[in-house]
């Protein structure tokens, strides 16, 4: 890693994180994200067509799991750094391969789920083939048409286009620059505003979060990162959820709003991992973070069909929504750990073997 010279490629200075470069918080944090969305939608869908929920908040309280997307953010933009080697040996065209071979592969598996499913319970969508082709190729104005949750997607992949030609000129500039150029870019919409969805893609004050993830990502692989202090940040984090919440996330931007107390909270878990290790008792549960973007990409088809089947089995129609979204997120986990074990992991392993470096090497020599 570019840096002060003093870090490795598989973590830290002299941290924890090192032996075995896993980060196990990162991976619970991936898993709550993903089921903060999954409850939120849950509720949100059970509430709207059948139960009244059980108190007057429960639908503003369960809305709090939109933050799930804030803290994916700030966690893309940490994995970015933290997982590639940025040196002189760094290959934007490798970097963006495996970046799309990790996103796209499996959001077209979804995206075929989502219209068989649709087409068999007699929904089907309604898009023009320009719509089709823009959902597949994950166009912000088209992103989700078919998959409601993709629009993050966009951001996601714009993030890895912009990442991967900033790192070429080393994490540390890369990084300042990138930074730059994103609040530049920022500062022009908030002036002129810009439409289109495009434009207000390269314009949205989202774009910080990743920033800012990337940032912890560089203070963790050059030995900078604090070492004590972990659990301190972590309880600020909580204060500050805690305190949207009471004054109302809807009056203020999410950005700051979400998006600081997301970065306090992935920064707090990597600090206190870094110095004290991650509790066994909790590894197991960092698992779920492996099958997170499944999750992310099929909720939705889960509760489509909850609500379906919910004309066939009325009792459905009765369950309080907060305990439906329980249920619903604990199916979809469940859906997520199959598809993941069985389709995911395997897929993407033939990709990366199939259109790997070593592929490409063989083709030059020959």
């Amino acid at each position: 890693m570019v840096g002060n010279g003093q870090s490795n490629s598989s973590g830290t200075r002299d941290g924890t994180i090192a032996k075995n470069g896993t980060m196990y918080s990162i991976q619970l944090l991936r898993a709550i994200a993903a089921l903060l969305v999954v409850l939120y939608h849950g509720q949100l869908a059970i509430s709207t067509r059948f139960a009244s929920p059980a108190f007057a908040a429960e639908t503003y309280f369960f809305a709090f799991g939109a933050v799930g997307v804030h803290i994916f953010f700030v966690i893309s933009g940490f994995i970015m750094v933290y997982t590639t080697r940025v040196d002189q040996n760094f290959v934007a065209r490798d970097f963006l391969r495996r970046r799309i071979l990790r996103i796209y592969p499996m959001y077209w598996v979804c995206v075929a789920l989502y219209l068989v499913v649709h087409n068999f319970i007699g929904s089907p969508y309604r898009l023009g083939g320009s719509e089709i082709w823009g959902a597949l190729a994950l166009y912000p104005e088209h992103a989700s048409a078919i998959i409601g949750p993709a629009w993050t997607l966009s951001f996601e992949m714009f993030f890895y286009l912009c990442f991967g030609v900033a790192m070429k000129l080393g994490a540390t500039r890369g990084l300042v620059i990138l930074g730059a150029v994103f609040m530049l870019s920022i500062a022009t919409g908030f002036f002129f505003p810009i439409d289109g969805a495009l434009g207000r893609l390269v314009t949205n004050s989202l774009l910080l979060e990743f920033i800012a993830g990337a940032a912890i990502g560089w203070l963790l692989t050059t030995g900078r990162l604090p070492q004590r202090g972990g659990s301190a940040v972590l309880l600020l984090a909580l204060l500050l959820f805690g305190a949207g919440v009471a004054a109302g996330y809807d009056r203020f931007p999410s950005v700051a709003m979400w998006g600081i107390p997301s970065t306090l909270l992935v920064a707090g878990a990597v600090i206190w991992e870094n110095s004290l290790g991650f509790k066994k008792e909790l590894r197991k549960f960092s698992h779920f973070g492996n099958s997170s973007y499944v999750l992310y990409l099929i909720h939705l088809v889960v509760i489509t069909l909850t609500i379906t089947l919910a004309t066939y089995a009325p009792a459905i129609k009765m369950v309080e929504p907060a305990l439906a979204a329980v249920a619903i997120a604990g199916l979809s986990l469940l859906v997520a750990e199959g598809m993941h074990a069985w389709i995911e992991r395997p897929m993407t392993r033939w990709l990366n073997g199939l259109f790997g470096p070593r592929r490409d090497e063989r083709r030059r020599r020959f």
